[in-house]
Formats: structure tokens, C-alpha cells, sequence
């Protein structure tokens, strides 16, 4: 058995749970043993091997070639997250496993798994190792590349995609966005129950080798295309905007009371908007013609890396449907129920001037 496997084998004994097993795995991340991670960071692959090159990029590596989609496929998935809670949860799976829930997180770079995950991913190290550590959470311990077989999302299929791996046991920790730590009671949330399950989160870099992928938070669904164009539906657009970059990120340009920030846009982010610094009041933020009144919190409150730019976090996102259109560079922010409201409202100039009604059989 090759040194990986054997490894994730017996993490998988270990920290599997279910029938047979006294208690779950914990939220947190473990270390290995140098030796363990010594063992882990052998026999690796060179990426060239599966048609991939490797890029030294100022926000890390960039693996040109990975994450290829089958050209031509689109396809629309259900969240599978439950009532009451906004995280985009959809259910994904390798060649060889059956569906598994999976976050899509546009604040992550990368694609992260958890060790145990790794035998039914068909994960193969990158050699020579490639590591790095996450920076839109805080965590004590870098995750490594490696190479995947397929991913698929209903009849969506990716080739290569590329695994993060941090070598520790137990789950994802603080790259679990919906739950990061340990539970706080005997009885677990709703939040604890599907933090359990989540074994694989998407980053920005797979999302962006489709012409667009779209969130529509209220319909409770997104959408992957690869190679359509995006129409967006004229009477709900509240804001069409340029798509910015931030280190492999999906970002736009804003306003909060008028003073000007670049918005990490954070689909795993439990808040309106979250900022760097020490202090955040209540205010308006401003992205196109379009306002919403938010109530900020501190990078240091949510327990988030300083060194990272202003995020656009659920709070606001899951009143709309985003759709970032990375085949022309725009960000759509459209309102489902805005040509609703518009057909319901009454024309202007009737209301200026409203004209008597008359009631029948009724004496003055």
C-alpha cells in the first residue's frame, strides 16, 4: 500500500463514526507525528504527468491545466443544507464514491479535503510537495496539493482537481466554515450535524475554469456552466459590477458611508460584512446603484485573519442571486423578487393623482 493510502486508512479507522463506533470524529484538526507526516510527503507525482504545470503566482501555486471540466456541460444542484441555514452545501462525488456534501467557499483559494477522504478521491501528492498554509482562516497547519481523478456534480464532470491536504486528523477545523469548533453542548446543532459531514471544500481556483457560476441564494441552488454565456435577467439586476481579483478571489469595489473598500466576496461567511481593524459600526454599504444597511463585525471577533480585505459575507448575499461571470470579468447581483414588487407597485402618476372611487348603494 502506498505510504498515503496507508496513512488515510488507518485515519479512516480511526476517525470514521457511525455503526459500531462510540463517539464522532472531532471539528478540530490534530497534528500528525513528524514521522507520520514525513511518511505522508513521500512518493509523490510529478503533475506533468496528468498534463498539469505548475506556476509560481503571487498568491501561491497555480496549476494550469487542473480542474478541467468537460466542455459543453452545465448543470443547476440543490443545497442540500437545511432550512435556516444559507451555506451553499451541494452534493458532489469522485468516480468510485457515492454523493457527499461539499461547501463552495469563494474566500477559499483552494480546494481542501480531509485526510480520510483522500483513498475515496483517488488522491495522488504533487512532487515535489507543495504546500501551503490557508489564509482566509486561521490554522497552525499547512495542507499539501495533490491530484485527484474526477470530480462530479451531477452530470458535471472535472478532471485533475486539485485537494489541499492538511496531514492531521480529525475534520476540517477552522476551514470548516459552518461549524470550525467543538461542539458546546451534549445535544449537537443543526450546524454541528452538517459541520460532521463535510469532508471536501471547493475554492475559488476550480470555480474559475467555468464561464460562470451562479448562486442563487433565494432559490436555494447554484449553477455551473462551462462554456455559456450569462443573461442576466434585466428587471432583477440591482448591481452589475466588474470582477475584480484578490489573490485568486472573486472581489468588487464598494462603498460603506462613502468611503471606498474592496469586498472579498465570502460565501461561507456567517455575517453582513466583516472588516479588518478594531473597530466596526452599523452603516450603508453601497455596491452600484444598489444600497443595504449592514451591521459589521471585526475580523478579530469573527476569530479571521487580519491580513485579509473587507468580505461581502451571507448576510447579504443570501437576500440575492450573485453570479460571478468570470468568462466576460462581471459580478451580477440580481433580486428574484424585484420585478414582483415592481408590477405590484402602482404607476406614479395614478398615485399623484388618484382618481375617486365609487361605491354603489351606499348613502352619503
Amino acid at each position: 500500500m502506498r505510504p498515503v493510502l496507508r496513512i488515510c486508512f488507518l485515519l479512516a479507522t480511526a476517525t470514521l463514526w457511525g455503526v459500531g463506533c462510540a463517539s464522532p470524529p472531532p471539528l478540530r484538526q490534530t497534528p500528525l507525528t513528524q514521522d507520520q507526516v514525513d511518511q505522508f510527503l513521500t512518493g509523490g507525482r510529478d503533475p506533468r504527468m496528468y498534463g498539469i504545470t505548475v506556476y509560481p503566482d503571487a498568491a501561491g501555486p497555480r496549476f494550469e491545466f487542473a480542474n478541467r471540466p468537460h466542455p459543453g456541460q452545465s448543470v443547476r444542484r440543490d443545497f442540500v443544507t437545511p432550512r435556516g441555514l444559507p451555506f451553499p452545501v451541494i452534493q458532489a462525488q469522485s468516480a468510485i464514491t457515492d454523493p457527499f456534501p461539499m461547501l463552495l467557499d469563494t474566500s477559499a483559494r483552494q480546494t481542501w479535503a480531509v485526510m480520510s477522504a483522500l483513498k475515496g478521491l483517488e488522491y495522488r501528492l504533487v512532487a515535489p510537495p507543495t504546500g501551503e498554509y490557508a489564509d482566509h482562516v486561521r490554522t497552525e497547519i499547512p495542507g499539501y496539493a495533490g491530484v485527484g481523478n474526477k470530480l462530479i456534480m451531477g452530470k458535471l464532470h472535472m478532471e485533475y482537481p486539485i485537494f489541499y491536504v492538511a496531514p492531521a486528523a480529525g475534520m476540517l477545523g477552522a476551514l470548516n466554515r459552518i461549524a470550525p469548533g467543538e461542539p458546546t453542548s451534549a445535544k449537537p446543532t443543526a450546524r454541528e450535524k452538517l459541520a460532521r459531514k463535510i469532508s471536501v471544500v471547493m475554492g475559488a481556483a476550480a470555480m474559475r475554469n467555468f464561464a460562470f457560476v451562479r448562486f442563487d441564494f433565494p432559490a436555494r441552488a447554484v449553477s455551473f456552466s462551462v462554456t455559456r454565456v450569462y443573461q442576466p435577467s434585466a428587471p432583477n439586476v440591482v448591481a452589475g459590477l466588474p470582477l475584480r481579483d484578490w489573490r485568486g478571489r472573486p472581489a468588487v469595489a464598494a462603498t460603506l458611508d462613502g468611503q471606498p473598500l474592496t469586498l472579498v466576496l465570502d460565501t461561507a461567511g456567517d455575517f453582513d460584512l466583516a472588516l479588518p481593524g478594531e473597530h466596526a459600526a452599523a452603516g450603508t454599504l453601497r455596491f452600484g446603484d444598489w444600497a443595504v444597511d449592514v451591521e459589521p463585525r471585526t475580523h478579530h471577533e469573527l476569530g479571521l485573519p487580519e491580513r485579509f480585505p473587507a468580505r461581502l459575507g451571507l448576510g447579504v448575499l443570501s437576500q440575492l442571486a450573485v453570479t460571478l461571470d468570470f468568462k466576460n470579468n462581471r459580478i451580477w447581483f440580481e433580486d428574484p423578487n424585484r420585478d414582483l414588487v415592481a408590477d405590484a407597485a402602482p404607476d406614479a402618476a395614478e398615485s399623484a393623482n388618484p382618481q375617486p372611487i365609487h361605491y354603489r348603494g351606499v348613502r352619503p
